[in-house]
């Protein structure tokens, strides 16, 4: 892999949504709306996401990107 994919990829400040194996992964999100083990809202520049499904948590936590995992059932966009 090349210099500028890497800092591409390093300085990224899209809104991303990765779905993979009952994981979320959601990047540049702007903050976290709820959160119990059924529901998670996550907010971001362009409006919500509500994940819903059965014993959510979060894996990761940092200030631009959240890993939830869990029984996944449903991803909305608002």
């Amino acid at each position: 892999m090349n210099i500028n994919k890497i800092k591409n990829y390093v300085l990224e400040n899209q809104f991303k949504i990765i779905y993979e194996d009952n994981k979320v992964d959601i990047v540049n999100y702007q903050n976290m709306g709820h959160f119990d083990d059924n529901k998670v809202i996550v907010y971001y520049d362009k409006g919500i996401v509500e994940i819903k499904g059965k014993n959510l948590i979060i894996k990761k936590l940092l200030k631009d990107e959240v890993l939830i995992k869990g029984s996944i059932e449903k991803i909305e966009f608002r």
